[in-house]
């Protein structure tokens, strides 16, 4: 195949919303795929096949005009071509290893890429010739969402993720390059760039509270001591490392914004857009960062439901109005894309609005917006700033300008969604994609211009075009196929629906010649379809494909027609389930022009479902499972094998030759050939079947002829990352091949032919012709009836309007007539089915066929018809009977249901929810088993002692034990342990204690630890306080750890409340002795196992409590036997006490239930049932036989009737027998004898009642007696159980003591490993510190280094410099000196320096906000052509001097030049130079900061081990103390003990003596000094009056010898009538006032007639000056001419008019400021005049005393 030649990318088509940029002023390229595709703004559209390996990222260069690729494989590489020729500028090598996820230009020639796994590493690189730069390292946490150049600065980017905004600073050193960065600052403080700096929240009302502002005060540091150890969060948490630096950031629960955007501003500011559409504006020199902006909470946007809810709270008054439009807002989205302009910041994201926000004024306002309808996700301004491209992940692209909201331009609309197909049109000039939004899409295949689209509106899954007609068919999710008329291609139209089946339509194949359409549905059915519009697309026939009860998803369907126009079916689906094992079976039927004639012989019935033996269908299984099929002539079949993934050749086997069990057959290849990289794909044939192309995940295409299937040309159009090839199609003469992929984008390859191929083609261009010309007759008579049909409509029948009542279905409509047919007792008949509006065409067969069996058996229905209604005649009659019958003899309803199967269907049913119910209550009994049973094992199994409770008779007192647990072995063996530890460390205390103290000191240790040693009492007296003994003394501990000679004073073990409830030992450290890890491990243990024989001791109390009780209740039951019969005797109404224990007190009762305790009937099994019976009937016939002859009981009811013992109070119950004859007889009647005895009978009665009166007293008494001794034993053991309830407070207080000691003791352990833990971080920090300072000394030294090199060839370039000045005499010395001296001057000219101008001409409304801040590139080329052009005009013929020879002039030019280019050069070194002492400085100081930085930690570590010293040195002492010797105020909660002192009391009672003492001295001696000092003030008082009467008389005579006599007072003195001269001049003033009246009213008139004369001649003066300004324009325009010609000829003038003109002003500002100080000099010589004429005025002569 590869001798005809290879395939070259025509066309491409795709886009998906990525990055689109400006390459050119009016050129915009993006990626299409594998491809860069380019489209100018005029519509032209160019592309270029990448021939890297994968596409990667990519950039473009809008100033250079270049673009940049990264490829997408292993070690992946950069290409950097330029526009327009393609040239491959550079190669950018070992950048990543595995991807590069970014790229960007910088403004001048320098390229940053961004490496994704595993290095995450920004390079930088100089793309104009490939060199790499530097590297620097990102964080591995967050991905980049946006990284950006400086514009006016490339040393400067700006690295941006969803967690940290990093700005990074590229420093240089000759040729060493290396990024520095810095972390953008929010809020006041200045962090360094290894501190994490959180980003701000979302929301603005959120205050945080920074690690520095926090002063929240430990317990420990302002309850107990004025040292605290502070150490950070991660020591707390025991982290080192890096887990250690992200705790803040793990433990951050606030929403921050998430920078996605940015842009940067001429001044070096910066602009980034967030996600939720806030807005942060960044300084570019403090790196201090805020957010300008912040979007409008959900309440205050229109149309949300808070708003809505806040409004109907709120009057119509006060009501807030809400916003109208959302696009005055930036909200969630809006900043995804941003870029400056001089008229603001453009801002457009996903709500698919374009807005410009003035940014320069303190609030941030819409001053622009254009609704777009499409989200943005690119943006981008030309080179110009005049167009801004957008485009959207929706495939448009759209073109902006600037400042005219109308002007929205859409430039390219390629849709969205993935393509599920394509097709060629006959005439080979338009091909044909569909969507899967149902898109429709014509494209012409010449250009790959989109001539038009047409959308269906529903799913679209499939989709083919008619050999035949200009006519596509497109399967949609419903199972209808669309057929649309692409006769004018500009214009197509719907003119058929057919719903062929039930389920999407995935696979669509047109027959070669287009007569027939194959369609394959869900179900394993194979639909024939007639393509011919003549015939109106009607379906034909079906069949399945399916072997025997074997349902699979067919895969691929692929025909072939022959020379007899027979066509050839290859059917391949999965049986499997697992779409990705490929299919494993193959079904083949052929369709012949017999067999279609006459469908009505050749299908099964008139579903229309073809004959297995008509059609030649064959179902066999695949040997090897394969993806897609073709077939070719010779039953020729290919596939692609799932397994090896190669290229197989299949045989088609005959129907005769199979053998006849094909269960075991399998279908073999015949051979194999090279296939693709990856499983799956599909298999295609050209339509002149001699070429065949494969196609799969890999994204490649490999073509290859059917004589040659070894040798392929491979095509790669799609990206095997994304999937690959979705689809393929061939061109109609095979000249082009269309592939669509995954990615969205559709090529287009054309075929380059070889000399050799260019006929091997011809083959397929003439079957092309052939077959058109085959089919020309019958293509024009579809077309013409192709042009007649009308457009179809889907909605008349797939969407019924909803405001209709929808009738009832078919169904209902049928119930409701056998309904009634029932009750009218007539026989219903069924109608006959009718199609549904929306019936399938295999449901409407299917009913066809339904009616031709129901006239086939029309009688044998209605025989049976009439049987069923005899049959429900007589059931219901025997109902009815059923209802007469007595309810005994009754059958149940469901007895009469003769449906036995529907009985039992519905018993089995039943039993199985039974079941289903017993399972699950089953399985929740279980559950609550366990769940008990694990309850009962922690809480009461494994408890040695059962928690239980002693309540009292006559109160709600209860006293509770302490449940406890068997101590563990391990338990047992370490306080073991410690306790044999710690007496070896006393006997060693003890033996190095009596090695140094004397005898006597010693005996009387002894003594007194013989006495401390004595047993301490078991029980404390109740009476006494809390933190008291029995003499008032304070206790200073429970357990005796504190040891009493340490705070000067004796306790004796017999005071320790511990010990006085049984947790007493000598084994107990002091206080003050724990100092290390072991020592508070130790006391701990020996404090829990104190704490345990406490608990122990209290229990056995309880315990004797316990039996107590039950003894008492025993007692009372045996007194309420007795009060219960004296109660019966007496017949009284009372009460009886009946005390029991309950259930606190007997607890393990909750584990049993009692009969009694439920509630609910007991469910019996039929087998306990039995036995329940069994067991009645027994005790039913002992009763019987005890009913019997009992002989015992029969004698002894006749002899002693029924008892044994005879008692009192039965005798009293019995009356005294009355005589017969008192009833019989009157009383009058009786006789003597019977009076007697009447007599007799009334005395025994009489005494009879006596003594029953006297019994009954007795009983009474005995009755008050026992419940008297009830209630006091009840009271009794109340109160010793409320002894017992005091006992147990103490006895918590006790181990609340204990525990809270073992707490502190646990809580210094906590600390002693967060300091730990501290100083191991430190340590590392220190490390990783010297580390980095080791590199940064060698950082120093070889840059040191450099510029000492450096510096010594720029003296050596500096010298050669000064040299070839200083040869300029001996280079010319063959010409005159006068020559000389004009070549010299000659020599030393230079050009002027060149001005930057703008971007584009000097415009100054040039909307580029760079314009004024041109690119580093671009200032030298314009420095580098501008200076070139100067010289050039210095070097021309004409500044040559008079009498210089040419060869002399040339020399000279020449040696100028030489000379400019090595100062030029010179300047460069220079400035390299600077930079490189600059860099040498930075490395310095960051040497240095290293250093501090290590001395700081250094530091810490020193304060930490102090810490750590000091805190296990100033221990925490636990005591009791009385409340009122506690002199410390009290807080709002706790006492405060920070800066308090334990001291004894005697030392306070001794030192207030003394304050006493001492005070009432004091007073004394204050009484005295006061009387004292009384008399001293009394004399102080007079002497200050005496100074302050001489005062007053100094005072006065100054006043007399200073006062100054005027004239007037002179005059007062001389004149005698001092009056009348006064008057005399008060008239002469008047007069005087009266003539200035006078001269006034004479000067005003003078004014006005001024006044008058000065408004006329402004009047005269305002015409003059608008003449003036008349004439001020012209001479306007000639200044500015004459400007514009004195600029262009100012180099060509001489200077020394302005040098005079200069010297001029400067002489007149020397004479102006000399007349100045002159002026000051004279105004202070006037003054001292007058100084001095004041000073002649006559004074009198002060007077001397």
């Amino acid at each position: 195949m590869d001798q005809i030649g290879n395939l070259e990318l025509s066309w491409a088509q795709g886009y998906s919303g990525g990055k689109a940029n400006y390459i050119d002023k009016d050129v915009i390229c993006y990626l299409c795929g594998h491809n860069i595709k380019f489209v100018a703004e005029d519509g032209a559209e160019t592309v270029f096949n990448f021939p890297g390996e994968g596409v990667g990222p990519f950039a473009a260069h809008s100033l250079s005009r270049c673009f940049a690729v990264a490829e997408q494989c292993l070690n992946p590489k950069i290409y950097v071509f330029v526009y327009p020729t393609f040239r491959k500028l550079s190669i950018l090598e070992n950048g990543a290893k595995l991807e590069y996820s970014q790229l960007f230009f910088s403004s001048s020639d320098f390229l940053c890429s961004l490496s994704g796994i595993p290095e995450f590493e920004l390079t930088l690189w100089n793309f104009q010739n490939g060199s790499k730069l530097c590297t620097f390292a990102l964080s591995r946490e967050n991905i980049p969402t946006s990284l950006s150049f400086n514009p006016g600065n490339w040393r400067q980017l700006c690295v941006t993720t969803e967690k940290t905004i990093s700005m990074l600073t590229i420093e240089q050193s000759d040729k060493y390059y290396v990024m520095q960065p810095s972390v953008v600052q929010f809020g006041k403080f200045n962090w360094p760039y290894n501190r994490r700096v959180r980003l701000p929240p979302t929301d603005p009302d959120i205050e945080e509270e920074d690690e520095r502002d926090r002063e929240i005060p430990t317990r420990a540091s302002t309850r107990m001591t004025r040292y605290t150890v502070d150490v950070p969060k991660a020591a707390k948490a025991g982290l080192v490392g890096e887990m250690a630096e992200q705790l803040d950031d793990i433990q951050d629960q606030t929403d921050r914004v998430k920078p996605v955007s940015q842009i940067w501003t001429p001044i070096g500011d910066l602009y980034i857009g967030c996600k939720g559409g806030q807005l942060i504006k960044v300084d570019g020199e403090t790196h201090k960062a805020q957010v300008i902006y912040y979007p409008p909470k959900v309440p205050d946007t229109p149309g949300s439901r808070m708003s809505s809810a806040g409004i109907q709270r709120e009057s119509m008054v006060d009501m807030k109005q809400p916003v109208e439009d959302v696009s005055d807002m930036l909200l969630e989205g809006s900043v995804n894309c941003i870029g400056l302009h001089k008229r603001g910041l453009y801002c457009a994201g996903t709500d698919g609005t374009v807005r410009l926000v003035d940014v320069k004024s303190s609030d941030v306002n819409i001053i622009e917006k254009c609704h777009i309808g499409v989200p943005v996700t690119s943006m981008a301004f030309s080179p110009s700033y005049r167009h801004l491209v957008l485009g959207s992940s929706h495939g448009t692209l759209h073109l902006y300008e600037p400042g005219a909201p109308d002007s929205l331009k859409l430039l390219k609309d390629l849709h969205h969604g993935l393509f599920v197909g394509i097709s060629c049109l006959p005439g080979n000039e338009h091909c044909v994609t569909a969507r899967e939004g149902g898109e429709l899409q014509v494209w012409s295949i010449d250009k790959g211009h989109l001539v038009s689209s047409y959308n269906v509106g529903v799913p679209v899954f499939s989709i083919a075009c008619s050999p035949m007609l200009h006519v596509c068919a497109l399967g949609t999710a419903g199972g209808f196929i669309y057929y649309l008329d692409l006769t004018n291609v500009e214009e197509p139209r719907l003119i058929q629906g057919v719903k062929v089946y039930e389920g999407p339509v995935m696979q669509l194949v047109y027959q070669d010649e287009g007569r027939y359409l194959l369609s394959a549905s869900e179900e394993g059915h194979i639909f024939i379809i007639d393509g011919r519009a003549t015939e109106n697309f009607k379906p034909l026939a079906h069949t399945e494909t399916c072997m025997e009860d074997a349902k699979g998803e067919i895969q691929a369907v692929t025909t072939y027609t022959d020379a007899k126009n027979t066509m050839s079916v290859v059917v391949t689906h999965n049986t499997s389930g697992n779409k990705r094992m490929g299919a494993n079976c193959l079904t083949t039927f052929e369709v012949s022009d017999d067999v279609m004639r006459d469908l009505r012989y050749n299908c099964n019935s008139l579903k229309y479902d073809f004959k297995d033996k008509s059609i030649k269908k064959v179902s066999v299984k695949l040997a090897v499972p394969s993806y897609g099929a073709a077939i070719s002539e010779g039953n020729t079949m290919f596939t692609m094998a799932q397994n090896n993934k190669a290229v197989q050749q299949h045989t088609l086997p005959r129907l005769e030759e199979l053998p006849k069990d094909l269960r075991k057959f399998r279908l073999e290849p015949v051979s194999e050939f090279q296939g693709h990289q990856l499983p799956g794909g599909r298999v295609l044939l050209s339509p002149h079947h001699k070429w065949l192309a494969t196609y799969g995940a890999d994204g490649s295409v490999l073509l290859r002829t059917i004589g040659q299937m070894d040798k392929t040309v491979c095509i790669t159009p799609h990206d095997y990352r994304i999937g690959g090839v979705k689809c393929m199609a061939f061109g109609e003469d095979s000249q082009n091949i269309f592939t669509t992929g995954y990615d969205g984008v559709l090529t287009c390859y054309s075929w380059n032919y070889t000399p050799t191929g260019s006929g091997k083609a011809k083959s397929a261009i003439e079957a092309a012709r052939a077959k058109k010309s085959r089919l020309m007759t019958s293509q024009k008579e579809e077309n013409e009836h192709l042009a007649n049909m009308a457009d179809w409509t889907p909605e008349d029948i797939m969407r019924p309007s909803s405001d209709k009542i929808p009738p009832m279905s078919r169904e209902e409509k049928e119930k409701v007539k056998r309904d009634e047919a029932l009750e009218r007792d007539e026989i219903y008949k069924t109608p006959t089915p009718v199609p549904e509006p929306d019936a399938t065409w295999l449901q409407v067969q299917e009913l066809e066929s339904f009616k031709e069996e129901d006239k086939q058996y029309a009688d044998v229905k209605k025989n049976l018809r009439v049987s069923i209604r005899d049959m429900r005649r007589t059931l219901q009659s025997m109902l009815k009977n059923n209802e007469t019958l007595p309810e005994i003899e009754q059958l149940n309803r469901h007895e009469f249901d003769l449906d036995i199967e529907e009985q039992l269907r519905l018993q089995a049913e039943a039993d199985q929810e039974v079941e289903r119910v017993r399972e699950e209550i089953e399985f929740e009994n279980l559950a609550k088993m366990y769940l008990r049973e694990m309850i009962k094992r922690e809480c009461w199994d494994d408890m040695v002692v059962k928690g239980r409770a002693v309540q009292a008779f006559n109160s709600n007192l209860e006293v509770s034990n302490f449940p406890m647990r068997e101590r563990l072995p391990e338990t047992v063996k370490l306080i073991e342990k410690v306790t044999k530890r710690r007496q070896v460390e006393i006997a060693e205390a003890k033996a190095l204690d009596d090695r140094h103290i004397p005898m006597p000191k010693r005996k009387a240790r002894k003594e007194l630890i013989e006495t401390t040693s004595k047993p301490a009492p078991t029980t404390a007296d109740d009476e006494l306080g809390e933190g008291e003994d029995d003499e008032g003394r304070e206790q200073p501990s429970t357990t005796g750890s504190l040891v009493a000679d340490t705070i000067g004073y004796n306790i004796s073990v017999t005071d320790i409340l511990g010990a006085q409830y049984g947790g007493g030992s000598e084994l107990f450290y002091s206080q003050f002795e724990l100092h290390s890890r072991e020592q508070k491990i130790n006391q701990i243990v020996l404090l829990e196992d104190a704490i345990y024989r406490i608990k122990q001791v209290f229990n056995k109390d309880f315990d004797e409590l316990f039996i107590k009780k039950e003894q008492e209740i025993g007692k009372i039951k045996e007194k309420n036997k007795r009060i219960r019969k004296i109660i019966a005797d007496l017949d009284l109404a009372e009460e009886v006490i009946e005390p029991s224990m309950g259930v606190a007190e007997k607890p393990e009762t909750l584990l049993t239930v009692e009969d009694d305790e439920v509630k609910v009937e007991r469910y019996y099994t039929p087998e306990q049932r039995k036995a329940i019976e069994k067991k009645e009937k027994e005790e039913e016939e002992r009763r019987a036989r005890e009913r019997g002859d009992n002989q015992r009981e029969r004698a002894l009811n006749q002899m002693m009737g029924g008892v044994l013992e005879i008692k009192k109070e039965d005798e009293l119950k019995k009356d005294v027998p009355k005589p017969a004859f008192m009833t019989q007889k009157d009383e009058n009647d009786w006789s003597e004898e019977e009076q007697k005895l009447a007599k007799d009978y009334e005395k025994k009665v009489k005494d009879l009642q006596e003594e029953r009166e006297k019994y009954r007293k007795q009983l009474e008494t005995e009755l008050r007696k026992n419940q008297s001794l009830i209630q006091e034993g009840m009271a009794g053991f109340d109160e010793m159980l409320n002894t017992v309830f005091m006992k147990k407070i103490k006895v918590m207080m006790v181990i609340y003591q204990e525990e809270l000691k073992i707490l502190r003791l646990r809580y210094s352990l906590l600390v002693e490993e967060e300091l730990e833990t501290r100083e191991s971080e430190l340590n590392r920090l220190v490390e990783h510190k010297k580390h980095l300072k080791t590199l940064a000394t060698q950082a120093v030294m070889e840059t040191r280094k450099n510029v000492d090199n450096y510096r010594e060839q720029y003296d050596i370039l500096l010298a050669e410099d000064k040299v070839m000045d200083k040869a300029f005499k001996r280079e010319f010395n063959d010409v005159s000196a006068v020559q000389q001296d004009q070549l010299y001057r000659l020599f030393k000219r230079r050009p002027r320096a060149l001005k930057i101008t703008r971007g584009e001409g000097d415009n100054i409304t040039l909307p580029n906000p760079f314009a004024d801040r041109p690119s580093t590139a671009r200032q030298n080329a314009q420095s580098k052509a501008y200076m070139d052009q100067a010289m050039d005009d210095l070097d021309k013929q004409s500044n040559c001097p008079e009498g210089v020879e040419p060869q002399v002039w040339e020399r000279l030019c020449m040696y100028r030049r030489q000379k400019v280019e090595n100062e030029n050069l010179l300047k460069l070194r220079a400035h390299i130079l600077a930079e490189m002492q600059q860099f040498q400085q930075k490395r310095q100081e960051e040497d240095d900061q290293l250093k501090n930085d290590i001395d700081s930690i250094g530091e810490q570590l020193n304060k930490l081990r102090d810490d750590r010293t000091r805190f296990n040195l100033n221990l925490e002492v636990q005591l009791l103390l009385k409340q009122g010797q506690v002199e410390v105020d009290a807080g709002s909660f706790i006492h405060d003990y920070k800066d308090s002192a334990l001291i004894h009391r005697n030392v306070v009672e001794d030192l207030n003596g003394t304050i006493k003492q001492l005070g009432e001295s004091k007073i004394a001696s204050m009484v005295e000094s006061k009387d004292f000092r009384k008399g001293i003030i009394q004399l102080e008082w007079e002497h200050k009056k005496m100074l302050m009467v001489i005062e007053d008389l100094q005072n006065k005579m100054k006043d007399v010898q200073f006062m100054k006599v005027t004239r007037e007072i002179q005059l007062f003195l001389n004149s005698p009538d001092y009056e009348g001269r006064k008057s005399e001049e008060v008239g002469k003033l008047e007069l005087t006032i009266l003539q200035q009246k006078r001269i006034h009213e004479k000067t005003l008139d003078d004014k006005n007639k001024s006044l008058r004369d000065l408004e006329r001649t402004i009047k005269q003066k305002e015409n003059d000056n608008e003449q003036l300004l008349k004439e001020l324009e012209d001479l306007n325009v000639s200044v500015h001419e004459r400007r514009h010609i004195e600029q262009v000829n100012a180099d060509r003038r001489s200077d020394a008019g302005s040098e005079k003109r200069y010297q001029e002003i400067v002489q007149r500002r020397k004479l102006v400021d000399l007349a100045k100080a002159q002026a000051q000099e004279v105004a202070v010589l006037r003054a001292e005049v007058e100084r001095l004429r004041m000073r002649t005025f006559p004074a009198l002569v002060q007077v001397e005393h």
